[in-house]
Parts: C-alpha cells; sequence; structure tokens
C-alpha cells in the first residue's frame, strides 16, 4: 500500500511538472523556518541512556525519553497550483535536532550523555487550499523521504580521570508522513506570508556506527582501536558463533533499532510566485 501511494504521488509531481510550463501563473517557490517539539519518544536504554545515581547503599534509575525530531527547522520549497484549491509541492527541509541529556552519578566520578541528531527530508505534498483573495486557509499532505545521522557523546570523570567518546550513528533512507495546516497572508499579487501547524510522523533505523573520536586524558585512543571496536553495521538479523567469532578486522554486527524522529511544530515563511 506505501510503495503504490508512493508511485501516485511522485507522478503527480511529474505531471505537475510538465504542466508548470503550462499554467506558469501557478508556479511558486517558498521559503521557511520553524521549530517542533517532541511528538513521539522513546527511552534508548540501548544507549544507557537514562539517569542513574549511585550512593553507598543505594542506586536510583530515572526513565529519560528521547525524541530526535525536535529542534530547529528550515528549507524551501517548489510548488505549482493547478487552481485555486487544489496543488502539489516538492520540500526540502533541513532539521538541527535539539539535544537528549542523561547522568550518571557515582561515587567518585560522573558521566555525561548527550544525544542529537541532523536530517535532510524531502517532502513531496499534495495542497488543499480555500482559494480566497486576502486570507487564505490551507492544507497539505503527503510523505517525507529523509537520510539522518545521530550524534551520541559520552564524558566521564572518574576521581581525575577524564574520558571522552562521541560515536556517529548514519546510513539508509526513513519514509514517513507529513501533515499540516496554515494560513496564507497575501500581501500583492506575488508576494505573500504564511504561517502553519505541522506533524511529522517519521522513525529512522541508522545502518551504520563509528567512534568518530575517543581520548582518555587528552590522549587520542583511536589509533589503539580495533575496526570491530570502532564500527558496528546494523542489520535485521545475524547469526554469533562462539567457536568462530568474527575477526577484529571487521565492524561489529548489532540488530537494527528504530529511532522517534516525530514532531509537532510551527513554521513560519516567506511565498513567491510566478
Amino acid at each position: 500500500m506505501k510503495k503504490n501511494y508512493l508511485k501516485t504521488l511522485l507522478m503527480v509531481f511529474v505531471i505537475s511538472l510538465f504542466t508548470s510550463s503550462l499554467f506558469p501563473q501557478g508556479v511558486y517557490v517558498s521559503v521557511n523556518a520553524g521549530y517542533g517539539i517532541n511528538m513521539s519518544s522513546h527511552n534508548l536504554e540501548y544507549f544507557g541512556f537514562y539517569n542513574y545515581t549511585s550512593g553507598n547503599t543505594s542506586r536510583t534509575y530515572e526513565q529519560v525519553y528521547v525524541s530526535l525530531g525536535k529542534g530547529l527547522n528550515f528549507g524551501g520549497t517548489f510548488g505549482l497550483m493547478f487552481n485555486k484549491n487544489l496543488g502539489a509541492e516538492l520540500g526540502v527541509s533541513y532539521l538541527l535536532g535539539g539535544k537528549s541529556i542523561a547522568k550518571d552519578e557515582y561515587v567518585g566520578g560522573t558521566t555525561d550523555y548527550t544525544i542529537s541528531s541532523k536530517m535532510l527530508r524531502l517532502m513531496p505534498s499534495i495542497v488543499i487550499a480555500s482559494g480566497l483573495e486576502g486570507i487564505n486557509p490551507y492544507a497539505k499532505f503527503g510523505l517525507i523521504i529523509s537520510s539522518g545521522s545521530i550524534i551520541f557523546d559520552l564524558e566521564d570523570k572518574d576521581s581525575g580521570d577524564i574520558s571522552i567518546m562521541k560515536v556517529k550513528f548514519d546510513g539508509g533512507l526513513a519514509l514517513g508522513l507529513n501533515a499540516g495546516i496554515g494560513v496564507q497572508f497575501n500581501m500583492s499579487d506575488n508576494i505573500s506570508l504564511f504561517s502553519e501547524i505541522n506533524m511529522i510522523s517519521l522513525s529512522y533505523a541508522p545502518t551504520k556506527g563509528e567512534v568518530i573520536e575517543a581520548t582518555y586524558n587528552g590522549t587520542d585512543m583511536l589509533p589503539d582501536m580495533t575496526t570491530r571496536q570502532k564500527e558496528a553495521e546494523f542489520v535485521d538479523s545475524y547469526t554469533y558463533n562462539s567457536s568462530s567469532p568474527p575477526p577484529d578486522s571487521q565492524p561489529d554486527q548489532e540488530l537494527k533499532q528504530k529511532l522517534p524522529f516525530g514532531s509537532f511544530g510551527v513554521n513560519f515563511g516567506l511565498k513567491i510566485g510566478f
């Protein structure tokens, strides 16, 4: 079903590109920026991402829920209105994700964890507008085709010793859905301002991970690490044979983890018609 929906939507855009030469008055471009907050969240116990406090006789665990889709976004759109009520557009958006933090506190030291994301999103959408002259409400819905990266930072301070590690997760594509409602304020025949509320439903499973920084008291530890210690491949299934373990010259294998990139936010922008 999802594949058929994708083919149909892509066909609409092929037609829109063809008909833009026949109906040039319906062509427009826009730029926008906004901020999204958590719409869905998940616990990242795989990363050890939770608050932990340890005393001499007790331990406290506190769950931390993370959404990697929150943060600042900005981008642009090429669109075509077939008539005053129906159109299609192709948007490109870049997400600069906000940081989520967790902390371990134990006798003699602390460990600080930070995780954040970046994502490039291609968003083909159908636009349905009221067609009013001055203030023009509209709605839109479509797909998201995206590729991103996740940065996981760890800094451990133990009795004066400092260990720092940074891991990057990326690779693979993610498919999701986007929807929004907004209002366009027409300033002239060709220029308008708009504001919209949008919702993104998306999860992303990286296909690879790599340690890009590892230091101990300022000394670079990467040269002493094996490929298996520095790199990982995330797969749907794998088999580990203890009698014939994989060599250290190959990346480690782990199961894929779907991470939440959903958001609910507000965008503001400028639209220019031709």
